[in-house]
């Protein structure tokens, strides 16, 4: 038995933030969702997989469009008519609670309820599966919705369906929560996890996925994006990943020397852009300049002009667009108290000790006109902005001294 697992569609995802890309570029990216999507089904019917599993946020809203739910319907169908039945769960983007004008799905497509239930599946040769699984009924779902699934014996295999965050992992919204032991407790044969963007095999035994959203939507979910191929054979379980992102988002450092000058530093960014085009897919790249010393003229605006040259010519199907490049100071750090004066050794200490980065930034966050454009700062970025911040502080002194 075989099934794809995929998971954080967020079909019509808005891509907002980008600025001064062209539209066909743009046209293309807000197109990547459903491309992704399409491929999925495509390798569906390729691989003559039993069935299909989505676990949650297929759409990026509460009130999901009705172009894109006749699309997704479309998509429905084609499966339907390879005999390929889609099992479902809503996440919190997608939640039962919105406002949206319905589009009756085929009969091939299993969309569970806000309570978890049991549906069951079987194969011509009479291997039977229980799915289990619930859709959130509303945004916010904070209760152990684990503790709701109950294994239903008489089947051959049992896979749960879960959109949720494993515990320990800050970096997404804490709904609907779980432990790795709990879902062993269960002793189901997979769990088709959703909710965190990023690929994860949490666990071979029980065998735990997150197979990470369809297309990256930002700088933050960078890298190739994807779904899972799962195959069952007795006890013997194999999975596989299958890439389905249309546009990658990834970063490049560049290291800097002083010498050369803007053609230098020019010459340097044309011949990664250009490496990046060797490959055929499409690419949103950030460029960080490693500089250290060497960085010392490169100002916002020197960045910002680069940064349009480097946007200039003709871009075909496959594209390399660079979005922002970034100014890294590799200014050596020095908090050994034997070298430094006291009064520096002071701005260090307070550094080191500084733990309330979100109190300083919230004056940002509440001004009307900067908090649209600035993204939430995961706990690993605030860390990165203090070192730089102290960085910079020790340089400035030390040649000011």
């Amino acid at each position: 038995m075989k099934f794809i697992h995929a998971a954080d569609l967020h079909l019509d995802s808005p891509f907002s933030g980008l600025k001064d890309m062209p539209s066909s570029i743009l046209k293309e990216l807000r197109e990547s969702p459903f491309k992704a999507f399409q491929t999925i089904i495509n390798e569906a019917i390729t691989r003559q997989v039993d069935f299909i599993v989505l676990s949650g946020d297929l759409f990026d809203g509460e009130n999901r469009s009705l172009r894109t739910q006749v699309r997704f319907r479309t998509e429905m169908e084609k499966l339907q008519q390879h005999q390929i039945p889609a099992y479902i769960i809503h996440g919190n983007h997608d939640h039962l609670s919105g406002s949206w004008i319905t589009v009756e799905l085929p009969e091939n497509v299993h969309v569970f309820s806000g309570q978890t239930e049991v549906k069951r599946f079987e194969k011509i040769d009479g291997t039977t599966v229980h799915l289990y699984g619930f859709s959130y009924p509303r945004r916010q779902v904070r209760e152990r919705m684990i503790e709701t699934y109950i294994k239903a014996e008489g089947a051959d295999y049992h896979i749960g369906l879960l959109h949720g965050n494993l515990e320990g992992n800050s970096e997404h919204s804490p709904y609907a929560p779980f432990s790795l032991k709990e879902l062993a407790a269960k002793d189901f044969d997979y769990w088709a996890l959703g909710h965190i963007h990023k690929h994860q095999v949490v666990s071979e035994d029980p065998l735990v996925i997150y197979p990470g959203n369809i297309q990256g939507r930002n700088r933050k979910e960078s890298g190739v994006k994807g779904c899972m191929l799962i195959e069952f054979d007795g006890d013997m379980k194999h999975h596989s990943f299958i890439e389905t992102s249309e546009v990658i988002w990834e970063s490049e450092t560049i290291e800097r020397s002083a010498e050369g000058g803007f053609d230098a530093l020019f010459k340097q960014c044309k011949e990664v852009i250009e490496r990046k085009g060797f490959d055929g897919r499409s690419f949103l790249l950030e460029l960080k300049l490693d500089a250290g010393d060497a960085a010392a003229g490169a100002t916002g605006e020197y960045l910002e002009e680069l940064t349009r040259i480097l946007q200039e010519g003709d871009q075909g199907e496959s594209f390399v667009w660079v979005y922002k490049i970034k100014l890294i100071q590799s200014i050596p750090m020095n908090r050994s108290n034997e070298s430094i004066s006291p009064f520096l050794a002071e701005v260090s200490r307070l550094a080191s000790e500084f733990d309330d980065t979100e109190a300083a930034l919230a004056p940002l966050y509440i001004h009307q006109g900067a908090r649209r454009f600035l993204d939430s700062i995961e706990p690993e970025e605030q860390i990165e902005l203090l070192d730089e911040a102290e960085r910079w502080l020790l340089h400035i002194f030390e040649a000011n001294k």
